[in-house]
């Protein structure tokens, strides 16, 4: 899949990027914006944001398993690729191996599965909403792990994006039929992507992004792929055209491009600027899916958008 939002930082003074599941890159020189990472913010806004629905469109015929073990055997083979063609070395010191499984078992074994059995039991755009508290979920994290100090802001942030959650929860329609079950195993899948953010940063990798990013698929795929073998495997049918480019889509266009060009971004562009880029995946997300599912967005999944994007700006624009 998919992206996260970091709002950790151990240094006095800096806002970090997001979605960081990974080392964060230099800061980016005062102008340093450009028409190119303009249109790659564009882009990512675009292809992460239709993705959304476009899990959902494999999920109709590819098990969770088998669509998630797949797409991230390729996505890493293809970001150690990138880094080897950048002239980059995979090799990951001794010491950081614990917190690169950790993070890996959390931002991409639980996230990716929890976000594909959500999506699958409730509304692909509003997902995407949930799905994009991620920093809410890591500031909440660090205070506790990094002692990060929670402000005024960082806790109305968090009050606002626990409004907006309320919102989604209170008037889904599958959810009000039953139990609740997709919305909370997407909130549960945004936790677990902050607190694989905290690991990271608390770690302090400093190995290039394409390097600790193509471990942890690799590393967060294998027991995605002993379920995928053992018992999901024998789930799948008969797959047709569209769900199959869904997870070619997963495998090459989120899980390689998009890991790419989001940090291209936030090596040209000002840290919050490239943060709040982001919010407009959500955005997209909810269009998309009314555009591909024939689902016409109703009054709360704007007003949910609003206090999602509100409550990310404040907690990501803090001062330290």
């Amino acid at each position: 899949m998919t992206i996260p939002v970091s709002t950790i930082s151990p240094q006095p003074g800096r806002i970090d990027p997001a979605p960081s599941s990974l080392s964060a890159p230099k800061p980016p020189a005062p102008g340093a914006s450009t028409p190119l990472a303009v249109a790659l913010l564009a882009l990512l806004a675009v292809f992460w944001g239709f993705n959304w629905p476009i899990m959902k469109v494999g999920l109709a015929e590819i098990p969770p398993w088998v669509f998630r073990g797949s797409a991230s055997v390729v996505s890493g083979i293809g970001l150690f690729a990138v880094a080897k063609i950048g002239g980059h070395s995979l090799r990951i010191p001794r010491e950081k191996w614990r917190p690169l499984i950790l993070s890996a078992m959390l931002n991409m074994a639980l996230w990716n599965i929890l976000v594909l059995y959500g999506i699958d039991l409730m509304d692909a755009g509003r997902a995407g909403i949930l799905a994009y508290t991620m920093p809410l979920w890591a500031t909440l994290v660090g205070a506790f792990v990094l002692k990060d100090r929670l402000g005024i802001r960082a806790i109305a942030g968090l009050a606002l994006g626990l409004a907006g959650m309320a919102l989604l929860f209170s008037v889904d329609a599958q959810s009000l039929a039953g139990p609740p079950l997709g919305p909370l195993l997407v909130v549960v899948a945004a936790f677990c992507w902050g607190a694989g953010t905290v690991v990271v940063k608390h770690a302090g990798f400093t190995q290039p992004v394409t390097v600790v990013c193509g471990w942890q698929h690799l590393i967060g795929v294998i027991p995605v792929l002993v379920i995928m073998f053992v018992w999901d495997i024998q789930n799948v049918g008969d797959v047709t055209f569209w769900p199959a480019m869904a997870v070619v889509y997963n495998m090459t266009v989120t899980g390689i491009l998009c890991y790419w060009a989001y940090f291209k971004v936030v090596s040209m562009l000002p840290v919050v600027a490239s943060t709040v880029g982001t919010l407009m995946v959500p955005v997209v997300g909810v269009f998309a899916n009314a555009l591909i599912f024939s689902v016409e967005p109703q009054w709360v999944d704007y007003a949910a958008l609003l206090c999602v994007g509100g409550a990310v700006f404040l907690v990501m624009t803090r001062r330290r």
